[in-house]
Formats: C-alpha cells, structure tokens, sequence
C-alpha cells in the first residue's frame, strides 16, 4: 500500500495548525482544531468514528475507525478513501461525528464553519468521490425522527471532478415532500481552487426576525452569500423547527459511489489525492448588544420553550409583569378602614324664600322650557368626544411593514433551488 509515501509527502505540503478565527460581533460555543497527537485518530470526546459499511445511497465505501482512514496530522484532521480487496465493495474511507450537539438560539445569529482543503488529484482521477461537510438532526440518532423528518444542512458537498460546491437542505418526508426529497433544495457555487488551499465553508442561520417566516439558513464560501432558504419559503412551521430550531450535530466524511456522483472507476485515485483536509471547525453565536438584549426581553420575554414557537402571537409581555421567580413575599398586614363619618341629622325642610318672586324685565323672552331628562343650565356636562378607531395609535414593533415575501409570490435564490441531485452532474 503507498499509503506512508503518499500521506507524507501530503503532509509536507500542508504541515500548518489552524485555529478558529474570531468573528467580530460572535463567541466561540465550540471548536477543534484537531491538534492531537500526529497519526491517530481525533479526540474520542469531541468525535464518534463511524466503523462498518452501510448502503445508504448506493455507496461503495466500508467505514473504517483507523488511523489509515481518518487521523490527526500537524494540527489538522485528515479522512483518506483507500481501495481494499478485504471491504464490502473494495473501498474504506472515514467518517466522523461530532458528540457536540448545538441547538440555534432565538434572537440570534448561529454559525458553523470550518476551514477544508479537498484533494488534489487531476481531472478525470476523482469519479465516484463524494467528500461533504454536513449537519444532522439529533434525533437521527438518539431514536427520534430520523432521515430526512429529522433535517439535514449540507453546508459543503463535492462530486467527481465538479468544480461546484454544492449547499443543501433535506426536510420532511422521502421522497419528495417540501424538500423535493431525495434531491433536497440546493444552490451551488463555482469554485475551482477548492485543492490549492484552506477555503473556508460555513453556514448562517438567523433567528433574529420575530417572525419564523423571515428566518433563514444562509450558505457561504469564504464571503461569498450562494444560497437562502427562508421559513417562508418552507411554508410549514413544524418542518421548518427540523431545519432552523432543531438540535444538531457536525458530521464531516468522505464517500465513495453513490446515487449522485455514480461508482468510482479504475482511474480513480486514492489517499490525499481524493480526501479531505480539515484544519478547524468551530460553532459561533451572536453576542448580544444592549439593543438585542431589550428587543430579546420584549419579544421573548419567557424564553424559547423547545416545544413552542417564538413568534410575537406567543410572546405577548403580561402587564402588569409577572413577579420574580423564588419564594412568595411575606403578607403586608393592612390597616382597618377608617370609620364612616355619621350621616347628618334629619331635620324639617327649609322655609321657603321670603318677599316676592323674582319678575323678568319686561320684554325679556321666556326661559325655554326643559325637556324631560336634560339637566339643568348651570349642570356641568361631560364633553362627549367622537371615537374614530383609525384615529387610535396603534403600534405594532414586531411585525414589519408591507406583506411577508412568501404571500408575495417572492422567492428567494429561485435561480439554484432546483439543481437536480443526479448523475447528469458527472
């Protein structure tokens, strides 16, 4: 086997530690930088290493849990796709599972990103290689929804000699649902030097607006915004939990064969030249301001219940507010009411005014008469002001203005949702 000649030489090429950078405005949750000790496998607290051959999408690769497959060198994770007569259709690669799982929070900006090099072999040496970068719902594994009810984030997908980067979003039911299973909504980016360095993949999912329609799942190379997908454009609340509210975790792998990318052929090359270089993967989220944090408390006053929305119609502030949480306060005794005054004493009427009545100048006109249920002149009145309901100044901060774009017929990247997931692609 080359694999000692070639993994060396790769090395010497690329013997760089990377860290997770700082993004301005965002905390480090979590990240690797994979700076083990050179030639084993990854941390086995951070990572689950996948071991045995499954037939999920035509593959052809067995999943090995050795360091031949998946290790740890200079400072960066490396998973290689070897040929081996002893596996279920002659090929091993690696696959690794983070146990770090992560849950997107409300009012916020949630990132995952992760610095990949892929392999270098030429054009016409890469059929049937499929490396990906990807996140999965929890459930998936822990006996709850599983594939595609659970959700799915591609955030980097290559096949064969594509010089395409492909994002996607799997949802709902196979095949076909919401998300056109199993093709997924997908958009692509033309990016033909994913060989010659570190690029940086990431995906931005957005749970600013208060309105679960305008969030968003964003896809990106290096800065470059390629593909959005927003609730709206799912259409359906619970669906869109499985995508953008749901709890997660990072999977990085490199397959061989497949529905997609078609079987490898005799030409196609092994080791470094057809894996994948990992230097850093990191989960971000947003910091917030003192302006977040009075629109967090106004719009989320209760936090974000896993199993509720957090849409304004849930998140109406009580007035008066509700008491703080701990123990009751102690009762304030309160004074007896002070004694009513006695009523005054029951006498004769007065006697009537005396000398003769009040006569009007003459020519004065005669006092109008009053109509039964009018009070006298000198009553004060209550001014009656009319009520005019558009008058009345209401303020609504939560929901934009003008109409959501999905009930005005506004799609969003519609010119690559509908790549197709097939071996036209080749």
């Amino acid at each position: 086997m080359l694999f000692p000649t070639i993994m060396l030489c790769f090395f010497a090429a690329t013997g760089t530690a990377w860290d997770a950078p700082d993004i301005p405005g965002f905390r480090i949750m979590w990240h690797d930088n994979f700076n083990g000790p050179s030639g084993y496998l990854p941390d086995l607290s951070k990572w689950n290493i996948q071991h045995g051959y499954q037939d999920l999408n035509g593959d052809h690769q067995e999943y090995r849990a050795s360091p031949e497959n998946v290790h740890v060198m200079d400072g960066s994770l490396h998973i290689h796709p070897w040929r081996d007569p002893t596996a279920a259709k002659g090929w091993t690669s690696g696959r690794i599972e983070s146990t770090y799982t992560f849950t997107p929070a409300p009012g916020v900006k949630t990132i995952v990103q992760a610095g990949i090099r892929l392999g270098f072999a030429p054009n016409g040496r890469k059929f049937g290689i499929w490396p990906a970068f990807w996140l999965l719902g929890d459930s998936h594994r822990t006996g709850g929804p599983i594939w595609p009810a659970c959700g799915e984030l591609d955030i980097m997908e290559h096949v064969n000699d594509e010089h395409e980067t492909y994002a996607a979003i799997h949802c709902d039911k196979s095949p076909g649902g919401i998300c056109k299973e199993k093709k997924g909504i997908i958009g692509s980016y033309y990016h033909p030097n994913s060989a010659t360095g570190l690029a940086t993949y990431k995906v931005v999912i957005d749970r600013t607006p208060a309105m679960w329609q305008y969030e968003s799942v964003s896809f990106y190379v290096g800065d470059e915004l390629f593909h959005t997908i927003t609730g709206g454009h799912i259409g359906n609340q619970e669906v869109w939990k499985t995508i953008a509210q749901n709890k997660m975790f990072i999977i990085f792998n490199v397959a061989v064969g497949g529905d997609w990318p078609g079987p490898p052929s005799h030409f196609t090359a092994e080791g470094s030249q057809v894996g994948m270089q990992v230097g850093y993967v990191a989960h971000y989220e947003q910091e917030a301001s003192a302006e977040d944090t009075a629109y967090a408390s106004y719009n989320y006053p209760y936090g974000n219940p896993p199993d509720e929305m957090d849409y304004p119609y849930d998140n109406i502030p009580q007035i008066p507010p509700p008491p703080p949480p701990g123990p009751p306060p102690a009762p304030v005794a309160v004074p007896p009411p002070a004694p009513m005054p006695p009523p005054p004493p029951v006498g004769a009427p007065p006697p009537p005014p005396v000398g003769p009545p009040v006569v009007p100048p003459v020519g004065a006109p005669p006092p109008p008469p009053h109509p039964v249920g009018v009070p006298a002149h000198n009553y004060p009145r209550i001014p009656r002001v009319p009520h005019h309901p558009h008058q009345r100044p209401y303020n609504y901060p939560n929901l934009p203005p003008g109409r959501p774009p999905y009930l005005r017929g506004m799609s969003t990247n519609a010119s690559n949702q509908d790549v197709e997931h097939t071996q036209d692609l080749q």
